[in-house]
């Protein structure tokens, strides 16, 4: 099946009366920790009265309660903010690779290809593509399409709101291919994107795309896999 070009959506600014991607330029949301510690204390009461004929009034201090003391509170977590109008995303988590996904298996194969998506939604978060590369071949020219122009548009001060990816399924036929290779075929779909300038202003916004079937190539060596590419599988 012939392949076409993949995430031309990450090229703004050509057309920005587009309202439909291309593209499917997976995945993340982070929690407030706060625990508030309760204050512990002890006193002591006075000495007995002796036994005696006449009972006596003791004059002995009462023994003095301990000092209280509080344990440190922890120290928040950063809480992950999506991107909006007024701003890029804040403190958005770090795709982590499963440990499924580095077996040389059918299983590993497909938690590897969805972990190459959570790494390109990443992309379009916060234009670093560092993830991405970590796990993909230096010259993927389907990465080239995109960390050039989105990384490009941070450095320039803009942001992109939106552009996560969702994984609706992956499979693997697990068969080695005549160079080597092994495929996975997802089922993709990417939420909507818009574009922000450094001003503010918005550049260019497109709608959710329609879930889609997509390649990804990877080869297996030294005990982990890398993408080789990632296509799309239809024409738009």
């Amino acid at each position: 099946m012939r392949t076409t070009g993949l995430y031309l959506q990450s090229n703004p600014g050509h057309d920005s009366r587009r309202r439909r991607a291309r593209i499917v330029p997976a995945v993340m949301s982070g929690v407030a920790l706060a625990a508030g510690l309760g204050l512990a204390g002890c006193s002591g009461g006075g000495p007995p009265t002796a036994v005696g004929t006449t009972p006596t009034v003791s004059t002995a201090p009462s023994s003095a309660a301990p000092p209280t003391s509080q344990a440190p509170t922890p120290t928040p977590k950063p809480v992950y903010k999506p991107a909006t109008a007024n701003g890029p995303a804040q403190n958005v988590p770090v795709p982590v690779l499963p440990a499924k996904a580095k077996e040389f298996s059918k299983a590993g194969l497909e938690a590897f290809a969805t972990y190459w998506y959570s790494t390109l939604g990443y992309v379009f978060e916060t234009g670093d593509s560092k993830p991405m590369m970590a796990i993909t071949v230096s010259d993927c020219s389907t990465c080239a399409k995109i960390n050039g122009p989105v990384g490009n548009w941070y450095k320039s001060g803009g942001w992109i709101s939106g552009g996560v990816m969702v994984v609706h399924s992956a499979t693997s036929s697990f068969t080695k291919t005549s160079n080597g290779t092994y495929q996975a075929i997802l089922m993709i779909q990417q939420s909507p994107v818009s574009y922000y300038k450094a001003d503010k202003s918005l550049d260019t916004a497109y709608p959710p795309t329609d879930t889609r079937p997509d390649i990804v190539v990877a080869s297996y060596s030294n005990g982990r896999w890398t993408a080789e590419t990632a296509e799309h599988l239809t024409r738009d």
